[in-house]
């Protein structure tokens, strides 16, 4: 076998919508010229520009503006000429690259660059071929990605078509091929020519948000064209992996193993193999070789000989492997990764497979029925149940093609050091890169999946459109079958709901659109390639209403709404928290500022200011920030006295004491199974709901988040007669401890010792007990400690209710430790919110925006710092 990447430098042009495929021979024309380099940013060249068109320029464009508007702004399509462009990679980031258009995510960039939707875009590619490659069975061209409408020319013949981005493109190509030099030409566009009009399907998710409601048609990443928290970036290109491979003889094509039982130490396993032969008119004996490895030993070699017809092949082997090291999730236990071998020989031909991590773990969900009949929802990993701690994982830049694959491992690294043990996939971004899940099976963090549907009704009554989801459908499940991460599919984002839910009376749908898509094509696929993980068809679902919270996964923003039993009675009620009856919340979150740093990146110079029309554009609008100031206002501070920077600080303390309240509520109830916030991540810098921004820069909130969601934890109540306090150890150490309850002063004048008693914690273990006592004066709080923990006091983040002293915390010592600084701090009296600060608000830290307890000295480590940081503390103002 060899294989031949077309990975490097293109050429790209831009041309009308009706150049199509078969115009090339026109378009080639130009191949070698160049066309004139745009000498104002923005779009247009001096020589061309007259007084209409500057004016025209410099007004804000509208995103929904015509296509002659569009065309008239910008130097394309050319009629000479074309720029180049690097592969993988997408047509926005050429264009940046070539300064024909500005970044789009600085200031209010994104505006200028929805033209880009308007055209067709070229791709051309010169290479060679050499004989031998020609003398192989199969040469094929292979596409991890094409994004989307693309018509694929080789040697000007037309060698396929792609409208799936979520498909790799795979063709035999050999016939078109001669030895020497080739060319290889793409068409693609971004799928706005394919809207359609107005329709029963695509009137359901309709939004303001979007530049188009018909975006239900088009297999690529749905929020590409805008969504209530990104701003429409619409673009096209080739993703990930593009080669030829010519080859013959039999090749290992999908493999994965399945731990079926445990036993002890040995665990029962199952390898699934799908095995391609070239020559499709002659069966071949072949010789199937297989080996487990960890840590550099064999723990497990196979070998069958088989006889193989041409095309696809299956064989499998159930075994036992003996002293089995089981993968586990994030602070569970650990990440055992087996090596995953497999070779072919057939004709004196052998082939080797890409190597695989695998893990041992079996995976299933309790549905267990309570006494009350409500029913647990508990994914068990290995016989242990598990609280999934996370978030919703969205594509990490709204021009996805271009994330390098670091920005991907620290992402997942940054949930893991926040003790997640789950992302959800949301239904309307996409399916990631091998590496990611490569990196989600390394830390620990298991992977609710959705298909990547979402928040509209899809047009199952075409055969075209089924066809591409039963392709979608099968080629994922098979990609994604053997990742130890993958816990459940879920066949997309809140449709079940939304036709239960969401349209009363006369407006719900004739029909509930895409069920053959959801209850049919994708189950099929999951059961046929990866059968022992959990499907469910939607998320949230389980319930006669789909989003119900005593059944299955829950999205909470109607109970915090309008459920008159467990919505907030005023902003952001801390007791609605507790009343929420939930199981497993897969969706919900709080608004967010981000770092001083991150704003002013994307200012690009601009004046940070509350009336600036760019921070506007990146989340500051009126909505949104009454409901951030309000909470502000209600819990922390005044926030009328708050200029720029106290916004910031301000703004995510209190997203982040929300995120812990609510953590907290859900640990403590005895079903509570999962608390994934909305969201983790962001796909362009905005004030919103993550915890980690665009630029990959953690935001106040991670810290809060990362203590709720502590694999050691202790919480405390007030309860009537006293106090309800929860031990929580998630690790596999039996932990013996010594828990002291009490009550303190804010001032830290006056303690009391209200219960001591040594404690045997148990592993993966959760217990709750009540201490009676009277309630603490309203200068109190009572409060719980234990060596190996953190203390944990009884105050809600009602910080205006409570008259605290002004805190006297300062640094006790500052000490070097390799490349990171070890600093003291304490406090003599109760300090809500102490930080430290460096003059790069980047600097990681072991924990930040903590809680000072009169006389507790507290230890951070900062990492990677030579700078001694300050510390800070926020003042709360009494209502």
């Amino acid at each position: 076998m060899s294989k031949l990447s077309l990975a490097g430098e293109w050429k790209l042009r831009g041309e009308f919508m009706d150049v199509t495929a078969d115009r090339c021979a026109e378009v080639l024309a130009h191949l070698n010229a160049m066309p004139p380099k745009p000498t104002i940013p923005g779009y247009l060249t001096e020589e061309n520009m007259t007084d209409e068109e500057r004016e025209m320029y410099l007004k804000e464009p509208d995103p929904k503006f015509t296509v002659n508007t569009a065309l008239a702004m910008h130097p394309y399509p050319s009629k000479t000429g074309y720029i180049p462009m690097t592969v993988p990679g997408d047509v926005t980031t050429a264009l940046i690259d070539n300064g024909v258009i500005e970044e789009p995510f600085l200031k209010d960039n994104t505006k200028k660059s929805i033209w880009i939707k308007e055209l067709s875009w070229w791709l051309v590619k010169e290479f060679d071929i050499t004989e031998e490659m020609l003398n192989e069975d199969i040469v094929r061209l292979n596409i991890e990605m094409l994004d989307f409408n693309a018509d694929i020319l080789v040697n000007g013949i037309p060698a396929g078509h792609q409208e799936n981005t979520f498909c790799a493109f795979s063709a035999d190509i050999k016939r078109f091929l001669h030895v020497g030099t080739n060319q290889i030409v793409i068409r693609l566009t971004s799928g706005m020519e394919l809207n359609y009009p107005h329709d029963t399907v695509s009137y359901y998710c309709a939004s303001d948000n979007a530049i188009c409601d018909q975006r239900v048609y088009t297999r690529k990443p749905q929020f590409t064209y805008g969504w209530d928290w990104c701003q429409p970036v619409p673009t096209c290109g080739i993703g990930r992996s593009i080669e030829i491979e010519a080859f013959s003889g039999a090749q290992v094509i999908a493999s994965r193993v399945d731990t079926l039982s445990l036993s002890g130490n040995d665990a029962e396993i199952e390898f699934h193999f799908e095995i391609e032969k070239s020559n499709m008119v002659q069966s071949a004996e072949t010789e199937l070789e297989y080996e487990l490895s960890i840590d550099g030993k064999t723990a497990y070699t196979g070998h069958q000989t088989l006889m193989l017809v041409g095309g696809i092949n299956f064989a499998q082997e159930r075994v036992v492997l003996k002293n089995a090291k089981l993968w586990w999730p994030n602070g569970y236990g650990a990440q055992n990764l087996y090596t995953f071998t497999a070779r072919c020989t057939a004709r004196g031909i052998t082939h080797e497979a890409k190597p695989k991590k695998i893990g041992i773990r079996t995976l299933s969900i309790d549905f267990s029925k309570l006494p009350d009949e409500s029913r647990n929802f508990f994914f068990k990993i290995n016989g242990t149940r598990i609280f999934c701690k996370g978030g919703n994982w969205v594509p990490t830049d709204s021009i996805y093609l271009r994330t390098p694959d670091e920005n991907y491992k620290k992402l997942v690294n940054e949930g893991a050091a926040a003790h997640f043990t789950m992302f959800r996939m949301w239904g309307g971004g996409t399916y990631e890169p091998d590496c990611f899940y490569d990196y989600c099976s390394e830390y620990g963090i298991l992977l609710m999946h959705d298909f990547m549907y979402a928040c509209a009704f899809y047009p199952d009554q075409k055969d075209s459109f089924l066809y591409e989801a039963e392709r979608e459908a099968e080629y994922q499940t098979k990609r994604l079958a053997h990742y130890p991460c993958m816990a459940v599919w879920t066949g997309n984002n809140e449709i079940a709901e939304s036709y239960t839910d969401w349209f009363p009376g006369m407006l719900q749908p004739e029909r509930y659109w895409g069920d053959q898509i959801f209850n049919y094509i994708q189950p099929r696929a999951v059961q046929h390639n990866s059968p022992l993980i959990p499907y469910m068809p939607s998320t949230p679902y389980f319930g006669e209403r789909s989003n119900t919270t005593e059944e299955g996964d829950v999205h909470a923003w109607t109970y915090f709404g309008r459920d008159s039993k467990t919505r907030f009675k005023f902003s952001y009620e801390l007791e609605a928290f507790d009343r929420f009856p939930a199981r497993f919340s897969s969706e919900y979150g709080f608004f967010g500022a981000q770092m001083e740093s991150t704003v002013r990146r994307y200012l690009d110079g601009e004046e940070m200011s509350f009336n600036n029309p760019s921070w506007k554009h990146h989340g500051e609008f009126e909505r949104k920030r009454g409901a951030i100031d309000g909470v502000i206002n209600r819990h922390l501070t005044e926030f009328s006295t708050l200029d720029e920077r106290g916004y910031l600080l301000y703004s995510g303390i209190m997203q982040g004491l929300l995120y812990a309240e609510m953590a907290e509520a859900l640990r403590q109830k005895s079903y509570g199974a999962g608390d994934l916030i909305w969201m983790y991540n962001d796909c362009w810098p905005e004030t919103g709901w993550t915890i980690i921004d665009y630029y990959l820069t953690r935001k106040v909130s991670f810290y809060f988040l990362k203590r709720a969601f502590d694999t050691k934890k202790l919480i405390i109540r007030k309860a009537n007669g006293g106090a309800i306090v929860t031990v929580i150890n998630e690790t596999p150490d039996e932990i013996r401890t010594t828990i002291c309850v009490g009550t303190q002063t804010f001032d830290g004048a006056h303690n009391s010792v209200l219960l001591t008693k040594d404690l045997t914690v148990a592993p993966h273990s959760w217990q709750q007990f009540h201490v009676d006592a009277e309630e603490p004066a309203a200068d109190g709080y009572f409060v719980v400690s234990a060596d190996g923990f953190e203390t944990a006091d009884s105050l809600r983040a009602y910080y205006r209710e409570y008259t605290i002293p002004e805190s006297d915390a300062v640094i006790e010592s500052v000490e070097k430790d390799g490349s990171d600084l070890l600093v003291t701090v304490r406090a003599n009296v109760f300090t809500p919110f102490a930080y430290l600060m460096t003059s790069d608000d980047r600097v990681h830290y072991s924990d930040n925006y903590f809680k000072l307890y009169p006389g507790e000295a507290k230890t951070i480590r900062v990492e990677n710092c030579d700078e001694t940081p300050t510390l800070y503390t926020a003042a709360t103002m009494h209502a």
